[in-house]
């Protein structure tokens, strides 16, 4: 047994491993690597401009010159250096940064942490606590269903538009 400090200063004892959620209700999730993060932070970015060619003209390169951030994005596999996956450094990092006009650290900074901070999702935060446990599972996918683009019923075969 160890005992768990949250934020407010209370104290519960409970055994190891166990402890798997805030105060709030957040569930604490496997802590990511710095690659992990800066991964997601670039097909984010890719995501943002449209596609990695688009990402690449805003970043100065070619538009063809895609295949190094391409590997980054996708984890692959570095067979000359044991295989390791590429990896994007704090260089490159603060590069996009500086390039894209993106805060400092930017790229370090899981999504999650971001909506977090802010005061729409300490908002939706302390409504999900208000939330009965047995309904969480049923407003999870109610706000997955709102965050999924509608149907246009103008749109040929009933597609996305």
């Amino acid at each position: 047994m160890e005992a768990i400090v949250f934020p407010n200063g209370e104290t519960k004892a409970r055994p190891f491993g166990e402890f798997r959620v805030f105060p709030m209700g957040n569930v604490i999730l496997r802590m990511k690597t710095a690659s992990e993060i800066r991964r997601a932070r670039l097909n984010q970015l890719v995501s943002t401009h449209g596609s990695m060619a688009d990402l690449c003209q805003a970043l100065g390169y070619a538009r063809n010159d895609a295949a190094k951030l391409t590997r980054i994005a996708n984890g692959n596999i570095r067979h000359e250096r044991g295989g390791k996956p590429y990896q994007m450094g704090d260089e490159m990092a603060r590069a996009i940064e500086e390039t894209l006009k993106l805060e400092r650290g930017w790229m370090d900074t899981p999504e999650d942490y971001e909506l977090a901070a802010s005061d729409n999702g300490r908002r939706i935060l302390s409504l999900f606590d208000k939330i009965p446990e047995a309904d969480r599972a049923t407003a999870m996918r109610l706000l997955d269903a709102l965050t999924k683009p509608s149907v246009d019923p103008q749109a040929p075969n009933g597609t996305h538009g």
